[in-house]
């Protein structure tokens, strides 16, 4: 049985994280990449971090660290003075 993968680029990571992030309201670099590997792209857990991480800063999404991975989110936005 012969498999083609899709080729991975930062352009399908950053539509999976948003589309995570609008679902869920966070995501994880192995959330990304379980969501890619079912939409048949060959995946690596250090490709998605860089690409990750690349994506949140250039977007300035929050990034929380805790001991064991990285949660990406949307900013918060502070409501204006009345």
């Amino acid at each position: 049985m012969n498999v083609t993968h899709r080729k991975l680029d930062q352009q399908a990571v950053r539509m999976a994280a948003t589309t995570l992030i609008l679902a869920e309201g966070c995501t994880t670099t192995l959330m990304v990449q379980q969501f890619l590997r079912n939409q048949g792209y060959s995946t690596y857990q250090a490709d998605i971090s860089d690409w990750l991480n690349e994506v949140a800063q250039q977007e300035n999404w929050n990034v929380d660290q805790n001991p064991l991975f990285r949660v990406y989110h949307f900013p918060t936005f502070s409501a204006l003075p009345q």
